[in-house]
């Protein structure tokens, strides 16, 4: 890394410019461009440094004992094509006379500098050439000893000025770097790197100084497209290995981001992406055994966890919570990563496939040495500091809305004061043990006990749920793990039971992915522990619901509270990114399905805290 007070630069909307090559017998390299901006931030940070400013952000600038300068509240702000520098100044100006200084006395005022940006001849640097200056006194006009001020403040200070620049040898180097990574990866057809990235232009923004930076890949050689047969058992265990790599990716660069998000909502939004992502492999996974084809799904996997990513890295990065050693290195990640998708964006004929080493090294470009040497195998034991960041502070929510408490039926009051008094730890009684016909009664009745015990504890003082929304917890969580497993831990024979598994994993009662929740929750005792895998499952729809559903004005939508329930199932299914799937018009018809039938079952516990039995079970 270079300095602590190393330049702050993020990759901006994303736009890969294509220009095609001559109809020739030798085909002209496509050229793509990635905007990268320097914040004004970063930008002060610069002239703060040419100026000599220190850690208070003064600076003295003397040309000799009767002529000197005072410099402090810097700020840096685009005025049209140009950037506006605008700092405080107190002059002295003077004339030695027998060993004093005769003048007429210091000038307080504030000094307009605008400077002009362009690329160096290298391309690899931004100057910033000063234009005008003027200087005002506090009030906006001038006396009499403004003028001597200003040829005193320009005599000093716009030489120094003249040699500020942002230097960005290192970050092209690294997205050089990975560039070529990525593409000697993908074989001897496969597109080239042509030359080293440049800056090819420079504007003022809003936000800052954008620069553009240019690179260009050769294209591929043409090669006849053959069918593509089924994956066979070695290469399918290195495309699982693969996503594993992207599963350990994702978890270390945003764990590393959110944990740095001091706001709350800002952190929440980056563990949705995390999950989603985990949710998508566990499905990927699921897939690949028969499925497989010629699509590379952890090239989309990544390209799609980017694309939702990246507006939450870059809100993050305008704030100050980043360490100053660590803002070069999360510009570089930016671009590269933005680098890789205006790769990905030229079309399938490129090739572009994501790497094992491809992946490590974009990791490096955000954490240096502290990358892992490698992702996998992934860990599964909990992770303290993941299970600390997926259960944020409570929140005090506005109470917009009214409870309503649903009745409880005489049958389902009777059945749990009956289960509670013929065995008091159901946990234990559920142990290995797979429902039959002939004791079903005495089984669901023993499974409701020890949802009450669970979530009356929850509801005790122990949940981040908001009072006005408490009274539909219990048939939500009532009415998920029947949708989810028909209330079961185990199924088989009673002799044998084994742990109940869906296609993609999910263990048990509340059907949790160990893929999804490894390092939060015991995935041995969510297989083994009928209780532990009951509460996790709570957990986990309270997250959805209070940092999700609640937080996006689920209950708000046409429907209530139905909504709110509807919307925090979709994301227990499916990860944050199905929220709403239950009310839009391009959700797949069998969602679609599996929402109408959570809310069924969610209504009918709402009434009578008791399934519909027979949409499970065959009885009369």
């Amino acid at each position: 890394m270079s300095s602590s007070r190393s330049v702050f630069i993020h990759a901006c909307i994303l736009t890969a410019f294509l220009v095609p090559g001559p109809a020739s017998a030798v085909q002209e390299p496509d050229h793509l461009e990635v905007p990268l901006t320097i914040d004004h931030r970063h930008l002060a940070e610069r002239v703060s440094t040419v100026l000599d400013m220190d850690a208070d952000g003064r600076a003295r600038i003397t040309r000799d004992a009767c002529n000197r300068v005072e410099l402090s509240d810097l700020r840096t702000r685009s005025a049209g094509e140009r950037l506006e520098v605008d700092m405080a100044v107190a002059a002295d100006v003077g004339t030695a006379v027998l060993g004093q200084c005769i003048g007429p006395g210091r000038w307080h005022g504030r000094m307009r500098v605008e400077l002009v940006p362009d690329v160096d001849r290298s391309g690899l640097r931004i100057v910033l050439t000063p234009e005008t200056a003027d200087l005002r006194r506090p009030d906006g006009t001038e006396s009499l000893l403004t003028r001597p001020a200003r040829a005193l403040a320009e005599t000093l200070i716009l030489p120094r000025l003249g040699r500020a620049q942002v230097d960005l040898v290192e970050p092209l180097e690294s997205i050089d770097r990975l560039l070529a990574t990525f593409l000697r990866d993908m074989g001897p057809q496969a597109a080239d790197l042509v030359g080293r990235s440049r800056l090819t232009a420079v504007t003022v923004h809003e936000d800052g100084v954008r620069a553009l930076l240019g690179f260009e890949v050769s294209r591929p050689a043409a090669v006849e497209r053959e069918e593509v047969p089924p994956l066979d058992s070695r290469e399918l265990a290195q495309w699982q290995r693969l996503e594993d790599e992207l599963d350990g990716f994702l978890t270390v660069i945003i764990t590393h981001l959110a944990s740095q998000a001091r706001d709350r909502e800002l952190r929440l939004d980056m563990l949705g992406v995390l999950l989603d992502a985990r949710h998508a492999i566990a499905s990927a996974l699921a897939d690949d055994s028969e499925t497989a084809g010629p699509d590379d799904p952890v090239r989309t996997l990544f390209v799609e966890s980017w694309d939702r990513l990246r507006p939450h890295v870059l809100t993050l990065e305008r704030t100050d919570v980043v360490p100053d050693n660590g803002a070069l290195a999360l510009a570089s990640f930016i671009a590269g990563a933005d680098a890789i998708s205006a790769l990905d964006a030229l079309g399938p004929e490129y090739g572009l496939e994501l790497t094992r080493d491809g992946l490590r090294r974009l990791a490096r470009m955000l954490l240096g040495e502290r990358a892992p040497a490698s992702f996998t195998p992934l860990p599964l034991a909990v992770d303290p500091s993941l299970r600390k960041l997926l259960r944020p502070e409570a929140v005090d929510w506005p109470e917009d809305v009214e409870p309503r408490a649903g009745p409880l039926s005489m049958l389902g009051a009777w059945l749990i004061a009956d289960a509670r008094a013929a065995n008091d730890s159901p946990a234990l009684a559920l142990k290995g043990k797979v429902p039959t016909l002939a004791d079903l009664d005495n089984y669901l009745n023993l499974v409701s006990v020890l949802m009450d015990q669970e979530i009356r504890a929850r509801k005790g003082g122990n949940t981040r749920v908001p009072a006005v929304f408490r009274f539909m917890f219990d048939p939500l969580v009532r009415a998920t793990a029947w949708k989810e497993s028909c209330w079961r831990q185990y199924t088989g024979s009673p002799g044998n039971p084994r742990v109940l598994k869906s296609s993609i994993g999910a263990l048990g009662m509340m059907q949790i992915n160990p893929r999804v929740w490894r390092g939060v929750y015991d995935l041995d005792r969510l297989a083994e522990d009928v209780q532990y895998n009951l509460h996790a499952g709570i957990d986990i729809l309270e997250h959805y619901m209070v940092d999700y559903a609640i937080r996006r004005g689920e209950h708000r939508q046409p429907g209530g509270f139905d909504s709110l329930a509807q919307a925090t199932y979709a994301a227990y299914n499916g990860g944050p990114g199905h929220l709403s799937r239950y009310r839009r018009d391009d959700t797949a018809v069998s969602l679609r399905a599996i929402d109408r039938e959570f809310l069924e079952h969610y209504q009918t516990f709402r009434t009578t805290r008791w399934p519909r039995v027979q949409s499970c079970y065959a009885v009369p």
